[in-house]
């Protein structure tokens, strides 16, 4: 004979996953496993954790309307692809172009040469 199912309220449920709590801490408070959580309450915490995500978003618009810079510029980054945007430019003496070598310009010897004092560098 089966064991009689715990009494959980599913709207405790709800809010502690709209506090994203997760699975185990839920479990703790109410006084049953994970595993009961997932087998009998997956829609109220789906529920619960989109709620949760919802309000968050509402309050980090609410702030970036009303002038946080961090916040707008992190919305921007999240929902307009906004980059902040760096660029490097490597040049040689004088801002000439740098002169490099080709490894077909060398002979054997110079080849080896180079590759130990890379090697030598690399293990510093």
């Amino acid at each position: 004979m089966a064991r009689p199912k715990k009494p959980i309220d599913a709207e405790q449920v709800r809010k502690l996953a709209r506090l994203s709590a997760s699975h185990a801490e839920i479990g703790a408070v109410l006084g049953c496993s994970a595993d009961t959580l997932e087998r009998r309450f997956a829609a109220a915490i789906k529920e619960g954790r989109e709620s949760g995500k919802m309000s968050l978003r509402r309050k980090q618009f609410k702030l970036a309307m009303e002038g946080n810079v961090t916040m707008l510029i992190w919305l921007g980054k999240q929902y307009l692809d906004q980059r902040d945007k760096q660029t490097h430019e490597h040049s040689g003496p004088d801002g000439k172009p740098i002169e490099t070598k080709s490894s077909r310009d060398l002979s054997d010897e110079q080849l080896d040469a180079r590759i130990k004092s890379l090697m030598a560098k690399g293990s510093e």
